[in-house]
């Protein structure tokens, strides 16, 4: 027999790890290859625990286009737009704006749906595998609407998932509370809600961790953390790949899932890659007195509410272009807790510091 095909993957989030994972299972050679101190500390930390496989609305639409001007001037406390003097951002925005028109955005949408229903049947057979725990549970998802504008958008978007086969409902208010009781406590009254009752929560940074201890134990795939990729070379069938500490490894193979980091890895070898970051808070607390089961998406403020055993996580705002990953003093102020009655989650959002701050790619 040959020698094995070999494999670098670069980046231990979530991505980066499950790609090791494939890999690792058709038989390649895998190393992993990530810069921080253990696997998925960063935007696989501070993400928002919820497996949205009907959560699937391109970001890009005719309705942001509308929205940049007040994007840029900072009107919107919970959804930003940053310019910045890099020529891949202003690729990446272009782009994005092309990808804002009402066929693209229904393209883009099913596309997306299509993908989070294979990752779906990927994940259940994955699990049959491998019994990993990671406060896996399948609590239903329901998006608030506020507003009659809000619900004949959320309409039309149910519809055109529907007829690709998806399960969701549009509730009214008083359907919606019956299924989350947490909702009668809000301060702010809903019209209505989408409810996904098909979608899961799980906590991505524990899921990711057991997964890399699986393919160490099971596919003899190794892990190089606290090691940063900082070039690429390709020569006579192979990519070598060159770390900070001076280590060089070479592979017939490489998987570059560093993020927004990708774009600048990967530049010198002829790709232009239109990443740009997307910066976002969450943090965890106590559940409070009576916090929601359901998971629940404020999409106006940009929130999620997830329960994962006896923490509640909140995460949300969305900053598209920043670069600083340090957690703004004042961001706290913009964060609004609609279930009063969880008093240690409306104390911590007004008590510094918010949390992790974690960074998702917008493509």
């Amino acid at each position: 027999m040959g020698q094995p095909r070999t494999a670098l993957v670069i980046g231990g989030g979530i991505a980066g790890v499950t790609s090791a994972y494939a890999l690792a299972r058709d038989g390649w050679k895998v190393r992993l290859i990530e810069r921080g101190e253990d696997i998925a500390q960063g935007a696989s930390l501070g993400n928002g625990r919820q497996l949205s496989y009907s959560h699937t609305n391109a970001l890009g639409s005719p309705a942001i286009i509308q929205q940049i001007p007040g994007l840029l001037m900072g009107r919107n406390d919970a959804f930003r737009l940053s310019l910045r003097p890099d020529l891949r951002f202003f690729e990446w925005l272009v782009r994005f704006m092309g990808n804002s028109t009402g066929s693209a955005y229904r393209r883009n949408t099913l596309e997306t749906l299509a993908l989070a229903q294979e990752s779906r049947v990927a994940m259940d057979r994955l699990l049959e595998t491998h019994g990993i725990e990671f406060d896996r549970r399948k609590a239903g998802k329901l998006v608030l609407l506020r507003g009659d504008k809000e619900v004949r958008w959320a309409r039309d978007s149910m519809e055109l998932k529907q007829r690709a086969g998806l399960r969701q409902h549009l509730l009214s208010a008083e359907e919606a509370t019956e299924i989350e009781p947490a909702l009668a406590q809000s301060p702010d009254p809903i019209t209505g809600a989408l409810f996904a009752p098909d979608d899961e929560t799980g906590n991505c940074n524990l899921f990711a961790s057991e997964l890399a201890r699986v393919i160490e134990r099971d596919y003899g795939a190794e892990l190089s953390t606290a090691s940063e990729a900082v070039s690429l070379e390709r020569g006579n069938g192979e990519t070598r790949v060159s770390l900070g500490n001076g280590e060089t490894f070479t592979a017939d193979q490489v998987v570059v899932a560093s993020g927004y980091c990708a774009s600048q890895l990967l530049a010198p070898l002829g790709h232009s890659l239109p990443i740009t970051p997307m910066k976002g808070y969450s943090f965890t607390a106590p559940i409070g007195n009576a916090p929601p089961e359901v998971s629940i998406t404020d999409s106006r403020r940009r929130i999620v509410f997830t329960r994962s055993s006896d923490r509640m996580l909140v995460a949300g705002i969305a900053e598209i272009g920043t670069l600083d990953m340090r957690v703004e003093p004042n961001t706290r102020h913009r964060i609004h807790c609609p279930f009063p009655s969880s008093k240690s989650l409306s104390c911590l959002v007004n008590q510094p510091p918010l949390g992790q701050v974690s960074h998702h790619e917008c493509c």
